[in-house]
């Protein structure tokens, strides 16, 4: 099981910033086929995306493209690069490890030899921009390197945090093929205001990929609804979560993030071969979901 986030320290944060989109208008979702390329899905007129609500005959759910980033430029009105750590974490956050080059997002791990406590400078940016129920599609590589965590959550982050809401995919790089899926809400009756923060109910799941997810680029997609969340990886199904799902409806950011964990027995232990290392994201399409 994965640490819980507990802020130690952390640096202000920008206000959230009124956007109204990053990059394209609304536009149908898209879906990758067996040889890789992507295939448009099937879309209405007015540009909502009709996912396939499966043989059962479930009422399909619809989702509307927000905004997207194909990162041929960091912006720093649509993420805002985090200054700290969380108990567990063997890196201290850096806006240094993010950089763009060639229509690729990548941060990075590295040494940091100058301190005893995080001798590691990782990645956490988050969207400015909220996400309350939708649709997060990402095409990503993960890192590599035991001990190394990268991934794709979707977080509620005011700290301290009197209530929790966090969904996770969380490559852990001792392992190229295998991630662990979870999904995280607070039991307890929500706080109006709070000095330490609350302890969430976790549900992991390590689930394999199927595919290499440190040597190649794979579309990942979180669809979160309020019946519950379902995963994919290159459009097969790894997950659904329903339980608690009346409580995780929160608006949350979006987050990419690479760090070092202290938990051995999760993520592998720290070895001289962990860092450097990195993390690519070619793009991502955030999508409102559509109630019916």
């Amino acid at each position: 099981m994965c640490p819980v986030r507990s802020r130690v320290a952390q640096n202000a944060v920008r206000a959230l910033l009124p956007i109204t989109t990053w990059g394209c208008a609304a536009s149908p979702a898209s879906h990758p086929t067996a040889d890789g390329a992507v295939a448009p899905a099937d879309a209405r007129a007015d540009g909502a995306v009709a996912d396939d609500g499966g043989a059962d005959g479930a009422v399909a759910d619809e989702f509307l493209l927000a905004w997207q980033d194909d990162f041929d430029t960091l912006d720093d009105s649509a993420w805002q690069l985090q200054s700290f750590t969380f108990g567990g974490n063997e890196a201290q956050f850096t806006p240094e490890n993010a950089a763009v080059s060639n229509g690729i997002l990548t941060i990075s791990l590295t040494p940091n030899p100058a301190s005893t406590t995080e001798p590691y400078w990782g990645v956490e940016m988050r969207s400015a921009r909220t996400i309350t129920y939708g649709k997060v599609s990402a095409r990503m590589r993960f890192a590599t390197g035991s001990s190394v965590v990268s991934g794709l959550v979707l977080f509620y982050t005011p700290y301290p945090n009197c209530n929790w809401n966090e969904i996770d995919i969380e490559h852990l790089g001792a392992s190229s093929n295998s991630s662990q899926l979870n999904c995280q809400v607070y039991l307890g009756t929500p706080m109006a205001s709070c000095t330490t923060s609350v302890s969430p109910k976790q549900d992991p799941q390590v689930v394999d990929l199927g595919v290499d997810a440190e040597t190649d680029f794979h579309q990942y997609d979180i669809e979160w609804t309020p019946a519950g969340v379902r995963t994919f990886v290159d459009g097969r199904l790894l997950r659904t979560w329903t339980a608690h799902a009346d409580l995780l409806n929160l608006p949350e950011t979006v987050l990419f993030t690479i760090w070092a964990s202290s938990a051995a027995s999760w993520a592998g232990p720290l070895t001289s071969t962990s860092a450097p290392t990195s993390a690519d994201i070619d793009w991502i399409k955030v999508y409102d979901w559509q109630a019916k």
